[in-house]
């Protein structure tokens, strides 16, 4: 059985759009007109998170072993309709019309939605969320390295760079309204609202650390399934290791020697009392050790608020 996944969503009177953006235009124009007809799922299962968080590995795993359909991103929740959305410039109930085909499935994942995770979760009663945390220097530098930007230079300078519209506005602070001169500040400032967005009184979101997913991926998706409430159809262990995005390079440096002392300082600031509230310590200093890529995150005592998946019973 193969992994259940469906595209975005988006409607007939902006497809005008679709045309104007050459990277997504084929895209956006089927969403739209595919959310002609398309309903919303009454209770989907959200899978919220920072980009390059996991959410995409997870989501699609846990379609898999559930027999859900899922929608991986789409288009119509890129640039500019994100903005547009954190601005308040569509209201919410409008944009989820427009990509209807997109929230039409049992488990929806796409990062820009955390940023209105709150208002989904009002907006849908019956739904359940996952929220996918990652270490922030970590998901900070795979984002980098995504982009391939170095993580040490004083300014990231994209100019020239084939970087497209969404992936500037994250960069630059301006798809939600923070825009700062150092795109480092920016991607910890988009990590601290990503890490902090649902409230610890919803009891319909439970919180996984992509570290621990790591540790034990199908077990995670099984306790995963559990907690959302979706039955099992079968084993995804044969899936576990296959690459849902482009895998990023062997990691040689120390979180501390590829963002060098400011930047390092920067996410520290701006991240480390949240990271610390989720289980994850500040990286080990160290002038010439590397610490491998999931290491980081070395303390796994019982973290105050979090909503950890459940144990086997």
């Amino acid at each position: 059985m193969g992994l259940p996944v469906s595209g975005g969503t988006v409607f007939l009177p902006f497809l005008s759009d679709a045309w104007r953006f050459s990277t997504l235009n084929r895209k956006l124009v089927r969403e739209r007109i595919r959310a002609y007809s398309a309903e919303p799922h009454a209770s989907p299962l959200f899978v919220f998170g920072n980009q390059k968080s996991g959410t995409t590995a997870i989501a699609a795993l846990l379609a898999a072993a559930t027999g859900q359909t899922a929608t991986l991103d789409f288009a119509g929740a890129k640039e500019p309709y994100a903005s547009r959305l954190y601005r308040g410039d569509i209201a919410l109930e409008d944009f989820i019309r427009h990509n209807a085909w997109a929230f039409s499935t049992g488990i929806v994942k796409e990062p820009a939605l955390t940023f209105v995770a709150p208002q989904l979760m009002s907006q849908f009663p019956g739904a359940r969320a996952i929220l996918i945390v990652r270490d922030p220097f970590d998901n900070i530098r795979s984002i980098l390295d995504r982009l391939r930007l170095a993580g040490d230079k004083p300014s990231l300078d994209a100019k020239g760079k084939a970087i497209n519209p969404t992936w500037r506005a994250i960069l630059n602070g301006s798809q939600l309204g923070g825009a700062d001169v150092h795109c480092v500040s920016n991607l910890a400032r988009r990590w601290l609202r990503a890490a902090t967005i649902c409230g610890a009184d919803d009891d319909r979101i439970t919180i996984v650390r992509y570290e621990d997913f790591n540790t034990d991926k199908a077990a995670t998706i099984e306790r995963l399934a559990k907690a959302a409430g979706l039955p099992l159809r079968q084993d995804v262990s044969h899936l576990v290791d296959h690459a849902f995005q482009r895998r990023a390079e062997k990691r040689t440096l120390s979180a501390r020697q590829y963002f060098g002392a400011e930047n390092f300082a920067r996410i520290e600031s701006i991240c480390g009392e949240a990271a610390l509230s989720l289980g994850y310590e500040t990286p080990a200093k160290s002038d010439d050790g590397v610490v491998p890529a999931e290491s980081t995150n070395k303390k796994r005592a019982p973290v105050h608020g979090l909503r950890p998946i459940p144990a086997h019973s």
